[in-house]
């Protein structure tokens, strides 16, 4: 365990300072899966970046790598629904009404627009001033 202590340590370092971390971690992810990281494997952590950032891609891959020691053909639904989970749980507080349902918002918008529209006066005619 303590090789893999320093390997999180190391990898986590050089994320922190570097201006590519789509190669970072896809170099990450090789290691772990002993795999090259490939030009797909720094596509997808580019696009997991580009949504979650590169602190929440890093500790996904290495949550999947703890819960799915073998390499699947297509991992980016899995790594992708982790991090989703990851960034869900560290921003409860934000993103807890975008998963409550709007239907009784949106009665309640409609009950305002119609107390709006029978409260208007309406204005006398014009014709004939």
């Amino acid at each position: 365990m303590g090789e893999m202590e320093n390997t999180v340590e190391f990898y986590y370092e050089k994320l922190k300072g570097t201006t590519n971390p789509g190669t970072v971690l896809a170099v990450w992810f090789g290691s772990l899966y002993s795999v090259d990281a490939s030009k797909s494997i720094i596509i997808m952590c580019n696009r997991l970046i580009k949504v979650f950032g590169r602190f929440t891609v890093f500790f996904a891959i290495l949550d999947m790598a703890g819960s799915y020691p073998e390499l699947s053909e297509n991992m980016y639904p899995l790594l992708y629904t982790i991090c989703k989970r990851k960034f869900e749980t560290a921003h409860s507080d934000s993103t807890i009404q975008s998963h409550e349902s709007l239907d009784k918002y949106v009665a309640e918008m409609e009950k305002k627009a119609v107390a709006i529209g029978k409260s208007k006066k309406k204005l006398p005619d014009s014709e004939g001033l």
